[in-house]
């Protein structure tokens, strides 16, 4: 399995601002290798999010809402989350982009 280096050695988008789900896994995508979106498909979404979660995960925390200028705007697209702030903090933000990470790249087209 990859970890965050392999995936960082690839190349990097400048964009700062992350609005949306989509976007963030519109990025990751530019980086993700080939062959670690294969081995991704073999692995049920809770196994990927399991293995994931101390180094993409971490990753995503800090990228996409930590360091996020548009943190605001991407919490409201998430829903009703907007309201209460506590219910979306790094942890769960990186949950929900790992499991449509893992969906997107299952149901991709070869």
């Amino acid at each position: 399995m990859k970890n965050i280096t392999d995936i960082k050695r690839g190349k990097m988008t400048e964009k700062i601002e992350f609005s949306t789900v989509d976007e963030i896994i519109d990025d990751i995508l530019e980086t993700l290798p080939l062959d670690f979106r294969e081995e991704i498909k073999q692995m049920s979404c809770h196994d990927f999010c399991v293995k994931q979660h101390f180094a993409l995960g971490m990753w995503i925390r800090s990228k996409y809402f930590f360091q996020n200028p548009a943190q605001e705007k991407l919490i409201k697209s998430l829903g009703g989350l907007e309201k209460d702030y506590t219910l979306l903090d790094g942890d769960h933000l990186s949950h929900i982009v790992l499991e449509a990470l893992w969906k997107k790249i299952v149901t991709e087209k070869k």
